[in-house]
C-alpha cells in the first residue's frame, strides 16, 4: 500500500480493529487508545494524523496509530471496511485479496501464492485460550498406564518384592579378628513403633525378615516419612560396616553416565527398581551379622529378627546390587537399536529417538526386570 510518497508493507490482520505502523509518518493526533500487550499489559498508543493512502486503485484517507515495537505494520479492519475489501480463500490453500471496481464489481489484487512476490500475508488472530485449536493433531501415543495391566506381576504396587533366583546368596566377609557386635536398642516412641512393626511384619510375611538369635546386634532408627505422619525403620549398620571387607565400589559417576545419551535421542524413561536389594538373598552364614531386637507394640514382647535378603543400609549392598544388574542387562543392551539403557545402582534410564520405539524397549525391560520390582517414574 502507498502511504503518502511512500509504499510500505502491511500485514492484513481481520482481527485487529486497529491498522498500526511501526514508523511515525505523521505527526500525533493528540488522541491516545488503550492496547492490551501480549504479556497482559495495557499501554497508551497515539493516532497519527490523516495520511492518504492508495491500494489497487483505491483512493482513502486514514488515521494509522502508531506502535513502534509492533513486529509488523498491520491493515485492521478499520481501512479494510473503507476500502470496502474482501478476502477469498481458494481450495489450493491460497488466499486473495479484492478490491470493487468503481462500478460496484470487485477486481483481483495482489493473489496470493507461491509465485507471485507480492502476494498478501493474513493473519489469524484469536484469543489466548483458544490457540490449542491451532496446534496440529498428532497421532495418539503409546499409553505408559497400558503397561499396569499388560504386565500385573511386575510392578512394585500390589506385589511383594521380587527374588533374584539367578543371583547366587551372598556371602559377607568379616575382617581379619573381627568379633560379633552387640548394641542396645534405642527407645523408640510408640506411635512410631506402631508404625514400624506395619512394615516388619510385612517383610517377615514375606520371608525377608526371620526371627533369629545371634550374638550380633544393631539398632533400628524410627525416621519420619517427609511430608507425612509415618515412620519407617532404618537400621543403624555401622559397627556392620566397620566389621566387614569393603567391596571395591563400580558405581559410575552421574556426569560421566549422563555424557553417555546420545544427541538425537528425544524421548525419556526411568525405571525405579523398589526395594531392589531385597531381591538379592543373603548366604545363612552372613544372616546373623544383621539382627536387630525389636519389641512388639501390642504384646511387648521382645525378639531378635534378622534379614534373610540383602539388607539396605549395608555398605556394600550398592555394588553387589548393581554388578548383578549389570549382568542381567547385557542382553537388553546387546538388542541392535538406537534406543540407549543407563543403569546407576538400582535405577534405569532409557533414552530413544522415537516414542514408539522407546515404549516397545520399556515393555521389554520391565519383562526383563521382573524379578525386581519396578517402579515407573
Amino acid at each position: 500500500m502507498r502511504v503518502g510518497n511512500k509504499d510500505e508493507v502491511f500485514m492484513v490482520d481481520t482481527g485487529a480493529e486497529y491498522s498500526v505502523v511501526t514508523k511515525q509518518i505523521a505527526p500525533p493526533m493528540g488522541n491516545e487508545v488503550d492496547i492490551m500487550g501480549a504479556m497482559g499489559v495495557s499501554a497508551k498508543y497515539p493516532f497519527l494524523a490523516s495520511r492518504k493512502c492508495s491500494m489497487g486503485g483505491h483512493n482513502v484517507e486514514h488515521e494509522f496509530l502508531y506502535m513502534p515495537e509492533c513486529p509488523i505494520q498491520l491493515l485492521g479492519r478499520d481501512i479494510l471496511c473503507k476500502l470496502q475489501a474482501q478476502i477469498t480463500f481458494l481450495p489450493g490453500g491460497h488466499a486473495q485479496l479484492d478490491l470493487p471496481e468503481s462500478g460496484g464489481s470487485a477486481r483481483q489484487h495482489n493473489p496470493a501464492g507461491p509465485h507471485n512476490p507480492q502476494s498478501v500475508k493474513i493473519a489469524v488472530v484469536m484469543p489466548r485460550e483458544e490457540e490449542w485449536r491451532m496446534a496440529p493433531t498428532l497421532p495418539a501415543a503409546p499409553d505408559p498406564h497400558a503397561l499396569l495391566l499388560e504386565i500385573p506381576g511386575v510392578w512394585a504396587e500390589e506385589n511383594p518384592p521380587g527374588l533374584a533366583i539367578n543371583i547366587p546368596p551372598v556371602y559377607v566377609e568379616l575382617k581379619p579378628g573381627a568379633t560379633p557386635v552387640a548394641l542396645r536398642q534405642y527407645h523408640i516412641p510408640q506411635k512410631a513403633k506402631q508404625n514400624i512393626q506395619i512394615h516388619l511384619q510385612r517383610l517377615k510375611d514375606n520371608g525377608i525378615l526371620k526371627f533369629c538369635v545371634s550374638p550380633w546386634n544393631t539398632p533400628l532408627l524410627p525416621v519420619l516419612k517427609e511430608g507425612t505422619q509415618e515412620y519407617r525403620p532404618v537400621q543403624d549398620l555401622r559397627a556392620v560396616n566397620e566389621a566387614t571387607v569393603t567391596l571395591h565400589p563400580v558405581v559410575p559417576n552421574p556426569y560421566n553416565l549422563l555424557a553417555l545419551i546420545p544427541g538425537d535421542t528425544k524421548y525419556y524413561t526411568v525405571l525405579d527398581l523398589k526395594d531392589a536389594f531385597f531381591c538379592i538373598r543373603l548366604a545363612p552364614a552372613s544372616q546373623p551379622l544383621f539382627a536387630f531386637q525389636w519389641e512388639e507394640s501390642t504384646t511387648g514382647a521382645r525378639h531378635q529378627m534378622t534379614w534373610t535378603r540383602l539388607p539396605q543400609g549395608f555398605k556394600n549392598s550398592p555394588t553387589i546390587f548393581g554388578c548383578a544388574l549389570s549382568q542381567d542387562l547385557l542382553a537388553f543392551n546387546a538388542q541392535p537399536d538406537k534406543v540407549v539403557l543407563l543403569q546407576y545402582v538400582d535405577d534405569l534410564l532409557l533414552a530413544s529417538p522415537t516414542e514408539k520405539r522407546l515404549f516397545i524397549r520399556h515393555k521389554s525391560l520391565a519383562t526383563s526386570a521382573k524379578p525386581s520390582r519396578l517402579q515407573s517414574v
